[in-house]
């Protein structure tokens, strides 16, 4: 049986409500684009003047609202709505700019300068949503699919090295994902790894990283970590608590990093071919008391990080004991381990918990908001080749979806007050 989900990130709603013209103008206004006009000032000595880059910007933002396949696209939508383009701070009286013109500024924003400018973008419309929303603390870590533009290259030992250099220069590489009924598990292109907050709103994210598909998920999990831990201590003022992560994370130097960030990992072992569980505990990860049956899980001392575990028998539960742990006290055998003994088997919440599934539950949330930039923002449809192009795009669709998200907070708040 299948069930409709409920609708849950504000930018959601903003998409089915798109269509409204305050939507598209509060989505628009709500980026910030002073340092773009600090860093492409409109004219400089004699010559003809060029487009105001603020406006060129604009419209690159405008695109993935109106989901736009294009620069060709774009262009014909802004020749064809004035009031668009008046919005994006173009000069109604001229026509609007060429595809040529959005191609070049474009090349300009792959620059370096151009990327710390679209990352320090996001960056102020992270903190402008976080204002508005209230942390949980717990961060979830995952990484997506985002097929190449160019064609995958052939076999190694059939390209010339100058064949091979080309190839390399545009960053893509195979990589391994997770795939639908129409795709193949293989993938030529690249893999955004991106840490976000859970949050009263849906996810906000920290901290994102680009990388070719042949990076693994666990090279850049630190780095992800550090980054959304020292972001989310800069807007809330404490570190999160919990770090939420899939199967593919299952690294012991995880479980100790997120430890030494005075947090906990939540991550879903991986078996890795292991037919028996670790001697002295059942399928469960519950340790076995002295007659060999599964003692009770009660409870766990965060403070001092250790968790607690009971006779079965003396807990209430029907078992065979013949009295094996030769314990005389009614409260029966108790066992306690500390989670800093084996972080990857022990964690607070225990893994066999109720709590610990809860917690782990929530991790999908991520994987949902992959599938809305991909959907919504085009995230995975790249029309330029290599890995630079690819970043831009990415910055891109993360400022539409955070413009998008504090546009509809704006909407729902003015409607609060008018009601």
């Amino acid at each position: 049986m299948y069930f409709l989900q409920e609708i849950l990130f504000p930018f959601e709603v903003f998409v089915q409500n798109a269509d409204h013209d305050d939507h598209i103008f509060l989505a628009l206004s709500s980026v910030d684009v002073e340092p773009i006009r600090k860093m492409f000032p409109n004219h400089w000595g004699v010559g003809r003047p060029g487009y105001d880059r603020t406006a060129l910007f604009r419209a690159l933002i405008l695109q993935r609202l109106m989901q736009l396949p294009s620069i060709e696209a774009l262009v014909k939508c802004l020749k064809y709505s004035p009031q668009l383009a008046y919005w994006c701070g173009f000069d109604i009286r001229k026509s609007p700019p060429s595809s040529t013109v959005f191609y070049r500024f474009l090349a300009e924003l792959k620059e370096q300068a151009g990327q710390e400018l679209l990352e320090q973008a996001v960056k102020s419309l992270v903190t402008r949503t976080a204002k508005l929303a209230a942390s949980e603390g717990k961060i979830v870590l995952d990484s997506t699919d985002i097929p190449a533009r160019e064609r995958a290259p052939r076999k190694k030992d059939d390209l010339s090295p100058e064949q091979q250099e080309k190839a390399l220069s545009f960053g893509s590489a195979w990589g391994h994902r997770t795939a639908s009924d129409e795709e193949t598990e293989m993938f030529y292109g690249y893999k955004l790894h991106a840490a976000t907050l859970l949050t009263n709103i849906g996810p906000i994210p920290l901290a994102a990283i680009l990388a070719p598909a042949n990076v693994s998920d666990v090279e850049l999990a630190p780095r992800l970590m550090s980054e959304a831990c020292k972001e989310h201590e800069r807007l809330y003022g404490f570190r999160p608590r919990y770090y939420l992560m899939d199967a593919g994370y299952d690294s012991g130097d995880i479980y100790k990093l997120a430890l030494d960030l005075k947090g906990q990992a939540i991550i879903k072992l991986n078996k890795r071919n292991q037919k028996e569980p670790p001697q002295g505990f059942n399928e469960k990860f519950l340790p076995l008391c002295p007659a060999g049956q599964p003692m009770v899980y009660w409870g766990s001392d965060k403070k001092h990080m250790t968790l607690k575990f009971r006779c079965p028998k003396a807990a209430g539960r029907q078992v065979e004991c013949e009295g094996q742990c030769r314990c005389n006290n009614p409260y029966g055998l108790v066992v306690r381990f500390r989670v800093t003994d084996n972080p990857r088997l022990f964690s607070c919440p225990y893994r066999g918990s109720e709590n610990w599934q809860k917690l782990y539950s929530q991790r999908t949330s991520i994987e949902r908001w992959f599938a809305l930039l991909k959907e919504h923002l085009y995230m995975d449809k790249m029309n330029r080749r290599g890995i630079d192009n690819a970043f831009t795009d990415v910055m891109l669709c993360l400022i539409t979806f955070l413009a998008g998200t504090l546009a509809q907070l704006k909407i729902e708040q003015h409607s609060r007050k008018a009601a």
